[in-house]
């Protein structure tokens, strides 16, 4: 809104424009003739100009929370078919791994500072027990080492706690898989002289006796063959822990 100054210089403007128009056209003004009506049009439409500015500030403002709205309901719609795709890939993993167990929504992180953990929505009611594994359309998520009557809690593959045989799906080379508490897996005990490759896939092995073969476990993010016996080989794995939402649960081997 404009302010008290403002608007008094406007009708100053406005009665000193009135008595030069009227000067040149009729020379000078006719007090006698002058009427209140002469001030008060310009004011007039003044005032109907100030109305029609704060009535188009407020239809802007009606608009834009409207698109607010919109903005909103649409990224809610957008999510609705995230989650419906990835449920539905679960599905269909369930229909082709006769092991899937249960299906389980992640409900929160883990609490214990020295463990990287999730927890799940479902336990031994749904069938989940101790060392099963968890996956994701993706690939490999942990297992499970804690459950109770309604609630689960997996063990991350990328602690550093957390170990699971696998092999090199390119040449069949087989090693340990752990995590390194940080974002990455190391692979272990592969000799200087067989070849990786960065870019390698890793799927599990099934010999160690908990994870079934052939789930995707990682690639190979970098090798370092110049010191030790066995290669350092940094592996990321193929589902992200910072975008887990929905697990599958499968029997373990055991």
């Amino acid at each position: 809104m404009l302010k008290k100054s403002t608007l008094f210089i406007l009708v100053l403007l406005i009665v000193a424009s009135f008595f030069i128009i009227s000067y040149q056209t009729k020379g000078w003004v006719n007090f006698d003739k002058l009427h209140l009506s002469h001030f008060l049009t310009p004011l007039h439409f003044l005032k109907i100009s100030l109305n029609e500015i704060l009535s188009a500030k407020d239809e802007n403002r009606k608009l834009k929370e409207q698109l607010y709205e919109l903005i909103i309901k649409e990224k809610s719609n957008e999510e609705l078919i995230r989650e419906n795709a990835r449920l539905r890939a679960l599905l269909q993993l369930k229909e082709k791994k006769k092991e899937v167990v249960a299906i389980a929504k992640v409900i929160r992180r883990g609490s214990n500072k020295f463990l990287k953990t999730i927890w799940l929505d479902k336990g031994q009611k749904h069938g989940i027990l101790k060392d099963m594994p968890v996956i994701t359309p993706n690939g490999l998520v942990g297992r499970v080492i804690l459950s109770t009557d309604e609630f689960s809690e997996v063990l991350i593959l990328t602690d550093a706690n957390f170990s699971v045989s696998v092999r090199v799906e390119r040449n069949r080379i087989e090693g340990i898989l752990s995590g390194k508490s940080t974002n990455l897996c190391t692979l272990k005990y592969i000799p200087l002289e067989e070849e990786i490759l960065v870019g390698d896939r890793l799927i599990t092995s099934g010999i160690d006796g908990i994870f079934p073969e052939g789930i995707k476990v990682g690639a190979v993010k970098k090798v370092n063959t110049q010191k030790g016996l066995f290669q350092e080989i940094e592996v990321i794995p193929l589902q992200s822990e910072l975008t887990i939402e929905e697990v599958a649960v499968l029997n373990s081997l055991q």
